[in-house]
């Protein structure tokens, strides 16, 4: 495990945000500054807390933060919607898509340079006009397997149509999983999402004999470790985790054809009164040594410029270098627009076809 980084001190973080008035009225009835982030439950949530909130609150001494645990994005967006009008949640992780409809929606404000400098380290990808927010994290789809049963890696995403693994295949792909797979099943097949899905249906719809459940329930995690099933589609950040403390039992590998990232996303919401020191919270998440460490921790892609990981946490995160270069970037716009009728699809010719 990697040493413990230097993390950014209460100067570096803050820059001159002490002196503003706002910062200065965002003060809790007990005297302390308090600050609300809602992100992912499970291990990520262990992880955020550990490197990006407690390294905070060293830094800034008298600064309270609290995780409000969210089981995924939509949740999110609905308790969003419900506090329109008196914001709960000062800092909200989401995924891509959710922070798209969350801009559109008018729920997040507009992130900039002035106020977060280390925004300027964050490539194209990691900030466009379709949402207020920034990219914190990607995290790649990738197969996790029992290593009890397939003594060698899956190298292939179309391993999920093998024969001999009938009803040891887990496919939960009507959420996310399926949105950003149907598009690297497409070009797998020849084709463009862009243009047309129906060559990634059907290589879904090729694997569907094989698929023990589509609803992997509680999660493919815990199904793979109790030997419930041996190869199924799930989230490379999880997966290394687990694996990393379940080496013999539970591993995760991106396939040879590549993957595709979905980017986690941190966004404004705090109300004036609060919105200096969320600004400050959101700079140290992006700064240099806080995404190293949660890079090392949690195996979720930086999205810093000025970070350089090891060649051992790369590989573990993007796969071998050759995989890592076939990597597909998503126009998060576009899939936005279509993700409801995407899983749709997905239930209707696929699950239920």
């Amino acid at each position: 495990m990697p040493t413990a980084p230097h993390f950014t001190t209460r100067r570096k973080v803050l820059g001159g945000l002490a002196t503003l008035p706002a910062w200065r009225h965002a003060r809790a009835a007990d005297g302390d500054l308090e600050l609300s982030v809602a992100g992912f439950h499970g291990p990520f949530q262990k992880a955020f807390q550990a490197i990006v909130i407690n390294s905070f609150e060293r830094a800034m001494p008298g600064v309270r933060v609290t995780y409000r645990p969210i089981i995924n994005s939509a949740q999110l967006l609905a308790a969003l919607r419900l506090e329109r009008e008196a914001p709960q949640i000062d800092v909200a992780i989401a995924d891509v898509s959710v922070a798209i409809l969350a801009k559109q929606e008018g729920l997040t404000f507009i992130l900039r340079e002035e106020e977060i400098p280390t925004l300027r380290d964050i490539p194209d990808w990691g900030r466009f006009d379709a949402m207020n927010g920034v990219a914190f994290s990607r995290d790649n789809l990738s197969l996790i397997y029992d290593s009890r049963v397939l003594t060698r890696p899956p190298e292939s995403w179309r391993e999920l149509g093998r024969p001999d693994l009938t009803d040891q295949i887990a496919m939960p792909v009507e959420d996310t999983r399926g949105v950003v797979l149907l598009p690297l099943l497409t070009r797998m097949a020849g084709g463009d999402y862009r243009q047309n899905i129906e060559p990634g249906l059907t290589l879904m719809r090729q694997f569907a004999p094989y698929v023990a459940t589509w609803n992997a329930q509680p999660d493919i995690y815990t199904l793979t470790l109790a030997q419930t099933i041996a190869l199924g589609v799930g989230w490379n950040g999880r997966g290394q985790m687990l694996a990393r403390d379940n080496p013999d039992t539970l591993r995760a590998v991106v396939p040879s054809e590549g993957s595709v990232a979905q980017i986690n996303t941190l966004n404004l919401t705090a109300p004036p009164q609060r919105t200096r020191l969320a600004q400050a919270f959101i700079e140290h998440a992006l700064s240099p040594d806080v995404q190293t460490a949660f890079a090392n921790v949690a195996f979720y892609g930086p999205v810093n410029r000025q970070v350089v990981l090891s060649e051992e946490t790369s590989e573990a995160i993007f796969g071998r270098p050759e995989t890592a270069r076939r990597e597909l970037h998503l126009d998060w716009g576009f899939v936005s627009q279509h993700y409801n009728s995407w899983i749709r699809r997905i239930q209707r010719e696929v699950i239920s076809g």
